[in-house]
């Protein structure tokens, strides 16, 4: 550390300055004023202990500049037309939930006593009380058409920075609630956390390069993901256009979920397409054996990829493929084979058990019967075995094997996909590398399932359009980390690795009896204050 003297308004004040060496760049990790001469005397003469305070700082400061810098405040401001509430516009009320939920407050009840705390009391400045009727009564302005509305201006923020899309990715998802009678969004379906129980909200996602949402949608889980996707072609394109994107320009990537004639020939011409087939299309496909695989690279997870070309007529188009082997994944799922075929076995033999047991209570019915043994078999194994239910002078018989030569194909097909495009010009490794960018969405995905980082549930709301608006609010919140990530520009940098760097970042009021107070950052470790550095946190000190 070292001394500095700097001259403001022709009086002299002194600093307190370290400066650290991160990553070959000298960077300043503190800057503190220690104040005039006169201060300096009253600090050495007055023998008065200095008394701190700490406010949380990293996550409302990085938060207010992203959404400052992507277009969300003026945004909401301009499509929410309602008065302030307590001093507050619309944005800031909206913001403070998303800043209060990845600092784990997850009552609205509770967003006043969070305010007081961090560092937003010394920026904003509320007149009341903030109460959760207020916040409520802004996420119900928060319906379908000014989602919309803010999702485009953000769009068009974000191309003017510099990010335009030059490739999207659609996938789906959907999250149990505690809603027990909602309106059309809750319904009961195939939940993917298992939660069979409880109604689902599903999620549709859109995201372009840097993994930045580009489109959200909210809907029952009732609508299949192929209509789903369906509908949104045409929203995507529209929202291209208003953009200034072409259509041309955009390679469109999603799961083979979405797959359908209709959806397919819905894209192609349209905008170019990477997607995968349905193993039932693949099994001719699948008996190549990988000796015959041409290419071979390492990907960015350390894996050894294969890969061997093929041509096609899928979905009433003609397509170049590729078929992609990890051999990784195929040890990996084999293991997971193994091990489920045992548990399934184990399950059966349970079920039957219970079958000859004698006593008082109504028989199983071989309907019964049959939907405990589906309920046994993962879905993804259902295919490979065979069984039957029937009824033998009054006692249920259950018939039931593995199908050898299903799992023989099923086994020939582990660690391999079949990935098709209409863009010719494209190599093997082009066409994997560009559908395994996938990974991306489903990452963020697993980000808004995790309570810890952007934590979707709990919901606390029934309504369809504070629903929306709390499913749109999260997806801001993932939006706003990306575009954090893209602004701190380090490789291998996760959003959970800079929610903790974000965490650290803690605001001190220093102050002592007969002085004045000031804002001072607290001490940082290196990396932490490299982030900050590169996120330019300085400026949003109170003064």
């Amino acid at each position: 550390m070292h001394f500095k003297l700097k001259t403001i308004n022709n009086r002299k004040y002194l600093y307190i300055i370290k400066n650290e060496r991160i990553n070959g760049k000298v960077v300043q990790t503190i800057q503190k004023s220690v104040g005039s001469a006169d201060k300096v005397y009253q600090l050495l003469t007055s023998g008065k202990p200095t008394r701190i305070a700490s406010y949380s700082f990293g996550k409302p400061a990085a938060f207010m500049k992203a959404a400052e810098e992507v277009g969300l405040i003026d945004s909401m401001n301009k499509h929410i037309k309602v008065k302030k509430i307590g001093g507050l516009t619309p944005a800031q009320y909206l913001l403070l939930i998303i800043i209060g939920r990845s600092e784990h407050v997850f009552s609205r009840n509770t967003l006043d006593e969070y305010f007081k705390r961090s560092s937003l009391q010394f920026i904003w400045n509320p007149k009341y009380q903030l109460s959760s009727q207020n916040f409520l009564n802004y996420m119900a302005k928060l319906d379908e058409k000014t989602i919309r509305k803010i999702e485009l201006d953000m769009s068009r923020k974000l191309i003017e920075i510099g990010l335009k899309p030059s490739r999207l990715i659609f996938d789906t998802t959907n999250f149990y609630t505690h809603i027990g009678q909602g309106e059309n969004l809750p319904q009961k379906g195939v939940s993917k956390d298992k939660r069979y129980d409880k109604n689902l909200i599903g999620v549709g996602l859109t995201v372009s390069d840097h993994n930045i949402p580009f489109q959200s949608i909210t809907y029952p889980v009732n609508e299949s993901d192929v209509k789903i996707f369906s509908d949104l072609i045409d929203d995507i394109c529209k929202r291209l256009e208003e953009v200034g994107i072409p259509e041309g320009d955009i390679v469109i990537i999603f799961d083979r979920g979405m797959n359908s004639t209709e959806n397919i020939g819905k894209v192609v011409g349209r905008m170019h397409v990477v997607g995968s087939l349905p193993q039932p299309m693949c099994r001719e496909m699948f008996q190549i054996p990988v000796s015959e695989f041409e290419e071979s690279w390492v990907n960015a997870s350390g894996n050894i990829i294969k890969a061997h070309p093929v041509t096609g007529n899928w979905y009433k188009n003609d397509f170049v493929g590729v078929i992609k082997y990890n051999d990784t994944s195929r040890r990996k799922k084999m293991a997971d084979w193994n091990r489920n075929k045992e548990k399934i076995f184990a399950k059966i033999d349970d079920i039957r058990s219970k079958l000859n047991r004698k006593g008082k209570g109504r028989k199983m019915t071989p309907k019964a019967l049959t939907n405990r043994v589906v309920d046994a078999i993962p879905k993804q194994y259902r295919g490979l075995f065979d069984y039957s239910a029937a009824m033998d002078d009054g006692i249920p018989k259950l018939e039931f094997k593995l199908n050898t030569a299903r799992e023989t194909d099923y086994i020939k097909a582990l660690g391999k996909a079949v990935i098709f495009t209409d863009m010719a010009d494209m190599t093997p490794r082009q066409i994997v590398e560009t559908y395994d960018a996938r990974s991306q969405i489903e990452t963020d995905i697993k980000w808004l399932k995790n309570r810890m980082l952007i934590p979707f549930i709990p919901e606390h709301v029934w309504k369809d359009v504070k629903i929306r608006a709390h499913v749109f609010l999260c997806v801001v919140e993932m939006l706003l980390y990306n575009y954090l990530l893209y602004l701190v520009d380090e490789p291998g940098l996760s959003m959970e690795r800079l929610a903790g760097h974000l965490d650290q970042m803690r605001l001190g009021l220093v102050y002592g009896d007969g002085t004045s107070a000031e804002f001072v950052i607290e001490d940082m470790n290196r990396e932490t204050a490299e982030v900050f550095s590169r996120l330019q946190l300085g400026g949003s000190i109170p003064m």
